[in-house]
Formats: structure tokens, sequence, C-alpha cells
């Protein structure tokens, strides 16, 4: 799916990733997707599949007659519908119903899937608040988790899902708010009981009304300090006051408990006449999933009471939920343009474009088409021009967000400095390109993507049960039930007249701009307008607000004229003219003006072979009358060693086998995947050999190879996006052990594609003057500000801060800085030979899906010959001892470390206290304890420090893994307590509550953790990259260690797996290991951020012993630890940043773990992506905390 702009509240985007899809995270996966890959997969409502096929039905009629058997049927007097037009790599079977009360009902069972899943989508949002109470809508969403009437307790819903090893979660949008939850298959019948008592009989207790908007008011501060989210609600402010659109969604302290108390209104009366107002059966969607038959899933449903709901207030059935009047965005309310203070270091160039609703236009798709047109990235288009022939952006993004009242369609431009001093410059540009399409929509585009999008649709990924239901819920808000599948994604007829009267709308006339000034400037750009410089109302972003004739006079005239179809000669030497009247031309050498639009993607399959596509049943033991191993029935058989039997150059680039095992081939083959993919996968890595105790590499090396990969990847894109947009993918990735390259694509383009790639790669690589200059400088500039930005969460780099210091070859943002002063062009092009192609590097490799076994020799072979080394290196030989670094070390901190240091956000209020504990290397009983005490502290800590005690929105905990070593690892960002008392709360939950917790476990509750947690093994792929990344990761191992999934689910079966041991590893964890009659030091590393006040530029000092024991004594640390911490605090090594040099003085003092791999029930450990699957959406704990997500507000917080 499209990933969303982080942070920007945009419904379009968030309807298409409401959950859909597994969420990326950074360095999970050499797998990754380039900038062009989800251009043609928009999610927008299509036409109804019985109008498409009226001639067709009524020339059938007898044929229909006795389908009707088998797609249509009734069941205690209820009509249900089998959903027939779903992608042909879809194995789900769906049914639709409406039940008696009028609540429609999809039931989705997936017979491999060991999981259960549920949501409810209600047709209210905050486009529903009253004026009086702003984020009404989103506090109904937390509330409604706080206990029912039959369930009371508050926090009785998560610790149910915690026994099931399940998940919850829930977001507010403008016209939608959805609820959702996953847990393993035996939770359904309680878990959907429970469910429908959500929206029976919630109980609205009015003691929780204060924590839970403090919780609230946590997340407003965390969207405030988004850039991003400030300009969209900026813009969105603009709108017409007296429509819907610009209302303060989130709500906060303010405007749901302080006002209200103030004025005698009561925030739960409120909260329960909204509920009855709102939430009414016919306003609802419910979604089931799970390996239960479609009948069964209908009885639970109905057991469950969902049928019997109260029907609401009489108004709520007939409310027809649509907003279109007042118009937001009148043409009086745009040609506006603000100048905003930004908080970041990039600059940005935002216009917004009025169009009309399209969440009717089910067939036509516009904006896939009007997408792919501005966002084209091929040789001389718009972005290419803007940002390498001219230097003013580094970037182009589209956004739009389509409800009701319309639909809000945004060009982003990231500028650099020189595109802020010139944005003019950048529109020229821009409605130049729009000129070419003046004439209409290009019919043979069009209908080229409209394949395109059909190809992708039908071989899409699915989505795990927790996105699934979420997704879907949302969709039966819209969509007829027919097209639940398709009527987001296909183009079922391109419309030439609606996309000509929408081309026509994106015009100078019709458009706002929000001109976002770099943060360095502050507010001096404001300022030099001599204009009121304004504050936006609960979000702080300052601006000035002028009219564009104002700031750029003549120039709306000047566009409008080319938009009108301008002779195109004319109108290059109009636009040349300006350009040079700025002084842009000077060096834009190869110049392209106006951009050139795309034409119709050529080279999408035709046919498309199925013959290699689904794997061989497993094989392993069935000569012996034996299963095989519950791992190859989950990803089927295992990749096999392949010998390609090749010759290579005397003093070859690419080495097939190790030096020191001349006859270890380590290239690896399987035919099929598990579930329906005719693509192919082939991953390739080129590791260079190192010696036993290899030096880490300088920061120059590792920054110049940085940008040496922005360079590679901005001179390879536009010369590959054709094949791209055709449905092949490649990525090429470095780092200093060497290159990774990624094949994706069907079996008919994969030689293309891999001829096609290692060309351009070799070409840039031979030829050094192939960056201008002015490419070099903008993205050196770029990933300069990039370093000096903190745009994330300050979380998020504190938990970086903390695995900084245990793995080498990294750097902190200050030592990067430094390294990038020293780098030039030269340095930067050179970088891939010089530390890379200039040696001999081994290659790994696997192939992988819809191809034979000869094909992937060839493909294989072609990419080991093809592969150059540029003439102008010196070949280095390898060291004689030299190996691949199979297992990165990690460092053995012998004692507590703690780094103490400002908030890197400045102006962000919080404090961050991230706290871990390393175990070191795992045997698999300890991987698999400590997985299921991670479920355990990722509930405890978020009903604890964050429930209970209010510390903070962002909390979470849970396990976490870098190399081969392992850790538990607490997170609480706040502002309510300072990062030294929050570290002492998370001691308190790590020696007080959390031992409590696995004391009163019972045996039956410990059986359904390990139950949970084995289901979670037993989940299938979903997706071939998850096979792909499955045994990618034992095969850079050296092939070791293919057989822990099953060793881990043998374990889980056998008695040593008990109560008592995840108690004595929680305490060996939590206490220290006793020796010599007490206990020893842990290992333990905490990262603490201040918010920066009284305009200090330290952190505070450490608290003194005493005032420690009093915050430890206060969040209930037993003396029994308490004594423990004394001698912690004693030893603890502070330090006030997290950089290389530290880790390099823990290195000394401690050396490394060691980088053995045990495989077995024996000490040991391996690659965690394998054993801990679920560990990319749930690294930090036993529920899957909030997905990020603008327009949706939130109710817990990701700090995974």
């Amino acid at each position: 799916r499209t990933p969303l702009i982080s942070d920007i509240v945009l419904h379009a985007r968030l309807m298409a990733t409401s959950g859909g899809g597994r969420p990326h995270v950074e360095g999970a996966s050499s797998l990754g997707e380039d900038e062009t890959a989800h251009l043609l997969d928009k999610e927008t409502p299509s036409s109804s599949f019985w109008q498409r096929h009226r001639c067709e039905l009524i020339a059938a009629a007898a044929v229909i007659l006795l389908g009707a058997a088998f797609m249509v049927h009734r069941s205690s007097g209820r009509s249900t519908y089998l959903v027939q037009e779903k992608p042909q790599s879809d194995r789900r079977t769906y049914q639709y119903s409406v039940l008696p009360n009028g609540l429609p009902l999809l039931n989705i069972q997936d017979a491999e899937s060991h999981k259960m899943a549920m949501a409810m989508a209600v047709r209210a949002g905050s486009y529903d608040d009253p004026h009086e109470l702003p984020g009404l809508a989103h506090f109904c969403e937390h509330m409604l988790f706080l206990g029912t009437n039959k369930y009371p307790e508050p926090s009785g819903f998560d610790n149910f899902l915690t026994k099931y090893g399940g998940a919850s979660n829930a977001y507010t949008a403008s016209e939608v708010t959805v609820y959702f939850a996953s847990a393993g298959a035996d939770a359904a019948p309680e878990g959907l009981d429970r469910f429908a008592d959500f929206f029976r009989a919630p109980l609205f207790k009015k003691e929780f009304v204060k924590k839970e908007v403090q919780a609230i008011n946590s997340e407003h501060e965390k969207n405030v300090q988004s850039n991003l989210r400030r300009i969209f609600e900026l813009l969105e402010s603009q709108a017409n006051p007296d429509s819907v659109v610009g209302r303060f969604a989130t709500g906060n302290m303010e405007t749901l408990y302080s006002a209200p108390t103030r004025n005698g209104t009561s925030p739960v009366d409120a909260l329960k006449g909204y509920f009855k107002q709102r939430y009414c059966p016919e306003q609802m969607r419910l979604v089931t999933f799970g390996p239960q038959p479609l009948a069964e899933q209908m009885k639970l449903v109905t057991k469950a009471g969902f049928g019997e709901l109260d029907p609401g207030a009489a108004s709520c059935a007939q409310d027809k939920r649509r907003f279109p009047e007042p118009q937001p965005f009148p043409r009086s309310f745009m040609g506006k343009h603000l100048l905003v203070e930004g908080t970041e270091a990039t600059g940005a160039l935002w216009l917004h474009f009025q169009l009309p609703s399209l969440s009717r236009e089910h067939a036509a798709q516009p904006l896939t088409y009007l997408n792919y047109v501005i966002d084209y990235g091929g040789e001389n288009s718009l972005k290419r021009v803007l940002s390498d022939s001219l230097g003013l952006v580094s970037n182009v993004q589209l956004e739009e967000q389509t409800d009701s009242t319309g639909t809000m369609f945004m060009v982003v431009f990231s500028t650099t400095e020189l595109g802020f001093n010139h944005s003019q410059a950048i529109l020229d540009v821009f409605f130049s390109y729009l000129a070419g399409l003046s004439a209409g929509a290009d019919m043979n585009l069009y209908k080229s993507i409209q394949d395109m999008v059909k190809l992708q649709w039908d071989w899409k990924q699915q989505d795990d049960a927790f996105g699934t239901v979420s997704n879907l819920a949302e969709v039966m808000t819209r969509l007829p039930h027919e097209k639940l599948l398709s009527g987001d994604s296909l183009i079922e007829k391109p419309d030439a007249q609606l996309m000509s009267s929408l081309i026509q709308l994106v015009e100078p006339g019709n458009m706002n701009i929000a001109a976002v000034a770099p943060s360095a400037l502050g507010e001096e750009p404001l300022k030099a307008t001599k204009k009121p410089i304004r504050t936006l109302q609960y979000y702080g972003a300052k601006y000035v607000e002028q009219t564009m004739d104002e700031v750029l006079p003549g120039a709306s005239k000047r566009w409008s004229t080319w938009l009108q179809g301008m002779d195109k000669p004319q109108l290059a030497q109009q636009l040349r003219e300006r350009l040079n009247a700025e002084q842009l031309l000077t060096k834009a050498e190869g110049l392209v003006l106006p951009p050139q639009l795309p034409t119709a993607i050529e080279g999408i399959p035709s046919h498309v072979s199925l013959d290699h596509m689904t794997t061989r049943s497993a094989t392993t033991g069935l000569r012996a009358g034996l299963q095989p191993p519950e791992s190859e029935q989950i990803y089927g058989p295992l990749p096999v060693r392949m010998s390609l039997d090749i010759r290579l150059s005397s003093k070859p680039v690419v080495l097939l086998a190790d030096p020191q095992n001349q006859t270890k081939e380590d290239v690896w083959y399987r035919p099929g995947w598990t579930m329906r993919d005719p693509q192919v996968h082939i991953v390739v890595g080129l590791r260079t050999l190192q010696r036993e105790k290899e030096p880490e590499v300088t920061a120059f090396d590792w920054v110049r190879l940085q940008v040496y990969e922005k360079l590679l990847g901005e001179a390879m894109a536009p010369k590959m996006y054709n094949m791209l947009a055709a449905g092949s993918k490649y990525v090429v990735s470095t780092s200093t052990n060497g290159i990774t390259i990624t094949f994706v694509g069907y079996q008919e383009a994969m030689s293309k594609l891999i001829n096609r790639t290692l060309n351009v790669f070799n070409s840039f690589n031979e030829h050094l003057n192939t960056t201008l200059p002015s490419r070099f400088h903008r993205i050196a500039k770029t990933y300069r500000e990039e370093l000096e930005t903190f745009g994330g969460m300050p979380s998020s780099y504190a938990i970086q801060d903390m695995e900084r210091l245990l793995m080498r070859n990294r750097f902190s943002n200050h030592e990067s800085l430094e390294a990038l002063s020293k780098i030039n062009l030269t340095a930067a092009a050179r970088a891939g030979g010089d530390l890379l192609l200039s040696k001999e590097l081994k290659m790994t490799a696997l192939a992988i899906g819809n191809l034979a076994d000869l094909e992937s020799t060839d493909a294989l072979h072609e990419i080991a010959s093809s592969l150059a080394r540029p003439s102008w290196t010196v070949a280095q030989p390898s060291p004689v001892d030299g190996r691949v670094e199979e297992v990165q070390p990690v460092v053995n901190v012998q004692k507590p470390v703690e780094v103490r240091t400002l908030n890197p956000r400045p102006g962000d209020p919080n404090d961050v206290a991230v706290v871990s504990l390393v175990y070191g290397v795992g045997d698999v009983p300890s991987r698999v304890i400590l997985s299921i005490a991670s479920s355990l502290l990722g509930t405890a800590a978020f009903d604890h420090l964050r429930t209970q005690q209010q510390l903070g929105y962002v909390v979470g905990g849970g396990m976490g893994m870098v190399s081969n070593v392992m850790f538990l690892r607490t997170v609480v960002q706040g502002t309510k307590v300072s990062a030294d008392e929050a570290e002492a709360a998370i001691e308190g939950l790590l020696t007080t509550t959390m031992p409590k917790i696995l004391r009163e476990l019972t045996v039956e509750d410990f059986q359904s953790q390990v139950d949970a947690y084995r289901q979670q093994l037993l989940e299938p792929p979903l997706a071939a990259s998850d096979e792909v990344s499955h045994f990618w990761g034992h095969i850079t191992q050296g092939g070791r260690c293919m057989n822990l999934l099953d060793k881990a689910l043998s374990f889980l079966k056998s008695p040593q797996c008990n109560k008592q041991m995840l108690i004595d590893t929680w305490n060996d964890l939590a206490f220290g290991n006793v020796k010599d009659g007490k206990n020893a030091l842990r290992k333990k590393i905490s990262v603490k951020y201040f918010a920066q006040k009284d305009g200090s530029d330290t952190a505070p000092k450490r608290p003194t012993l005493q005032e420690a024991r009093a915050a430890w004594q206060k969040h209930g640390v037993p003396p029994a630890a308490t004594e423990l911490l004394e001698r912690e605090w004693s030893e603890t090594k502070t330090v006030a940043a997290s950089n290389s040099k530290v880790r390099q003085e823990l290195a000394e003092e401690g050396g490394f773990f060691p980088t053995d791999l045990h495989c077995g029930g024996e000490a040991g450990g391996a690659e965690a992506g394998v054993v801990m699957r679920q560990a990319g959406a749930r690294e930090l704990g036993g529920s899957l905390l909030h997905l990020q997500g603008s327009g949706k507000s939130l109710r817990h917080q990701n700090v995974a």
C-alpha cells in the first residue's frame, strides 16, 4: 500500500492504509520499495459488477439462475452473498449479509490462518463533533475501551487479548471511526462477545474521564511536533468556517475537560448523547475473520448479540452521512499564499487544489491517472527537471484527502535553499508541465495504467488478519458489497470527460499555497513581509496570510494563459525567459523545457506464466512415513544449493566460493511459493571477506558510502522508471560489508530487468562524471539537513542511541555531519569502487518463485558475469584468512550505561526514558520464554505506565534483538515526569509489577500464552517477500539454522517450557544473575532525553543516590531490587552522547558477545526474524500499539 507522509491527516491515504499491509520496518529486510513501485496501486471507488455485466447476465439467465445457488443463499431467513470479484492470489472466502437489525456483516474465512480478528466501522467521526466539544468523536473512541456492562474492568479487553497473543486498536477519521482487534483463533467466542458489548453497553465512567483526556492531550502534543501535520491543519483551516472541514479533530485537555468544567457541561453526558445519536446498527459495519467456516462465524456473531444491538435514536438510521454543503473551499476561499515558519531544516512548497468529491467515482479512478502523470519520474520528467536540472527541489510527492465534502488534492515540493528562494520558478515549471494536459487525458496512457492496475491487483499480497478487518470495515462504509475487494483498485471505465474536467481544476485560480521556510530562518521571512504574524489555534504554527497576487503579481494570469493551450515553442520560450530572469539557466546542462509528459506504459506482461508458481509439497521425511517438519508445512520445502559451473575472469569481482572453502558455492534455489504469486525474486548478496578482528570503518568512509548510494539511486531511477512502471522492481543497497541487489518481476521480464539494472549500475561506477556537481551539492545538502533535523518521535532516536552503543560501524548524527563536511563529489562517486568493487566479493544468492531451475541458473550466471569492476580501480587481494561476516558482533557491556542528553527536537516538551536489559546470546528456550514475557510486558507497560500513571502517550515494552543478542526494552515518552523519574517507574514495573503478574499466572493462563505464541509462529506467510525473508536470513548465515522454527515449536510442546522457567528467566534479567551470594550487575543501558528548559544547553545533573532511592520507593521498587539498584547507581558509566567513541570504550571494557549460532536447545542464538516473525510489528510488547496516521486520531502509540 502507498505509505503515508507521517502524521498528515489525509483521508484517502488513510483509507488505503488504515491497517492495510504490514508496516515497513527500516532495515528489516533486504527487499525495499522503489519510489515508483506503488504509483499504480491507488485506492478509490469503482462501479458495480452487475452493471458492467448486464448484457452478459441477461444473455446467460439460465446459467445465473443455476449459479445463484452458489453465490446467494438464505440462512435463517437472511440473504448472504459470496464476494466473487477478488484477486487471483486471494484464497480467502468472503460472505456478506445484513443482520435482522440492519447491521451489515462481512465474514471472512482463511482456512490456513491461526488468527481471529474483528472490526467495527461506525459512520461517525470528527465531522460530527459539536462546536462546543471539539474532539468528542475521538474521546468516544478512547472511552469505549474502558469497560462495558458485562465486562466492567477498564483493562479487561487488553488483558483478554494478551492471554491469546492479541492486539487491539482504533482510529477516528473525519467521517468514520474504526475499532479492530485480533488474537488467536480460540479467542473468537469470548472475543466477539466482549467486542459486541462495546457497542451494546459501554460504561463511560466519569472516573476515567480526566485520565483518558490526559492521554488524548498527550497524543495531541505529539501531533503538534509534526511539521507536516501542522501544515496540513493550516491548509484545512483556510476552509469556509461554516463547513465541517478545518475543525479541531483530536481534542485536548482544554476542549474536552477544562472548558466543559468551566461552563458546566458534562463530557460524559455529551458522550452518551453522541453515542445514542450516532452508534446505531444501520451506521455500523462489522467484519469477522478466522479459520472457522463462514456458517460458524455467523453463529458466533449471532451468539454475541450483534444482531440485537440497540437501534439508537430514530434519526440515526435515516442519516445519509454526507457533508457537501456548505462547500469548504469555494473560489472565494482560494488564491491564498501562506508563508509559514518551518520546524525542519528543509523547506517545502504545498499546492492545494480543491476538487469535487470523488468517493463515488467507482469506475474511472481519475486520481490514479492524475497522480501517475504528476509523480512520473522518468528522464526529463517534471521531477527530474526540478531536481537534477534546476536544483530547486529534492522531492515531489502527492497527497489527497477525499470525502463527502470534496477532495483536497495536494502537490508537495520539498525545496532546496535555492528552491525556497525561487518558489515562483518551481510554479512556472509546474504549470508549463500541466499545459501539456490541456488537450485532455492521454487515453493510451490511461488504458495502460488500467492494465497495470489490473495486473497488480490480481497478484497483490494479502493483508494480515489485523489489517484485513480494519481496512474492509472502513471500505464497507463506502462501497457496494460486490465491490469490497475491487472497488478501491480497479479502473473499469476510463473516463476521458471526467479526467479532463479535473485537469481543468488544477489551475492557479483554484489553488492555495503554503510556502514553508527552513527552520534556520526562524520568523525572519515572516517579519520581512511586514504583515501581521498569525498563530494557528491548537497547533501553534506561525504564518503570514496574503493573496497570491500580492506575493506573485501577474503570475496567475501567465499560468492561466499557458494552461489555455499556448503553442508549445512559444510556451518554452516564455519559460526560459522566466528562468533566465531568475538566473537559473546558467548551469542547467541539457535542460528540456517544458518537462516531458509520460507516454503509455510499455512492456506490461501480456501473458503471465504460472508453470512454477506453486511450490511442490514438502517431501522431507516422507520416505520414512513421517510428516514434513512444521516449518516446511508453513513455508514449503527448503531451498537447495546449486552449482553455477561458471568460469570467471582471473581477477573477478564476484567470488563463487570462499577461499577457505573452494567447493562451497553459496547459491540457493527453490521453485514456487506457498501462496499464489507468479513473480520471481532473486536476491544477491556480494560480501567482502574480512579478517577475524576487522577494524571498524571510519565515519568518513561510512558517510561517503551513504552519499554514494543516494547518487547511485538518483542516477538509476529515471533510467529504470519505465521498467518499474511495467511491473518490475529492483533494489540496490550498499553497506560497509558489501552490496545487495534484489530483482523482482515476472519471469518473461526477468532477463531484461537484470541486464538493464546491471548495465546502468556498471555505467554509473565506470563513469565518475555521471553525477553533475549540482546534483551532488543538492544531495549532500539534503543529507546534511536530514542529519540536522529530528522530525520523528524523540523515543525513536533514543532507541537508535541504545543500539548504536552495541553495533559496530554505526555513527551519531554529529559524527556523520563532521564527516560529511569533508566529502567532495570525487570521494562520494568513488566510494563504491574504492570500498567495495575493488575487492573480491563473495556471492550469496537466492532464486525463488515462478521459474525453473535452468532459468534460475541462467539468471544467476548473468548476474555473476555481468557485474564489472570499474577500470579506474586497483584490484585488492582478499585477506589470506578472510571470511564473510555471517553474524555481526555485539558489544558485551559489563556494567550499566546511562546516556544523559537533551531532547534532540528543539522545542519538544517531552522527556524520554528508554531502559534496556541485555540478555545476551539466547538459546531456543530463552528465545521462546522471552517472547512470551514480551507479550506480558507490553500489556503491563501500557496498563501501568500509560493508563494508570499517565506518564505519557508513547509507552511500550517488549523484546528486541540485535544480531544474535536479545534484550528487553521499555520506553516512556511524555511531559508529566522527568526522564529520571520515568526510569524509576520502569524499574517499578520490571521489579514489582511484572514479577507479580508472573507469579499470579495460573497454569491455564501460562498455557494460553504458549498456545497464542505457537499460533503466531504457525501463521502462514502472506506475501512472497515473507518467504524470501524467512530463508534469506539463514542463507546469509551460511545456510545454518534452517530448522530453528521447528526447534522453537518443539520446545513449546516440551515440559521444559513452563511457568517456573518464565519466572526464573525474568528474575535473571530484572534482578541480575546471583553470583557469590548476591545479584550481579545487570547489562543495563538507559538512554534519557530531557526537554530543553530555561535555555539550558546541557542535561540536568544526575539525581543523587538519596534522590534515586526516593524515586524507587515512590514507584514501588522492592527492597531486594533496591540493593541492586544502589550498587548499579555507583557503577554506572554515565555519558553525554551515544557515539562510536563510547562504543569503543565499552568494547575495550567488555569485548563482544560470541558470534556462534546454536539452533537447538543448547545455549546459542540465531537470526531473530525467523523464530519471532511477528517482531516487525510487535517488537515492543504483546499488543500492537497504534498505527501512525493523520486523519486518524489514535488510541495508543506504536513505539517499536
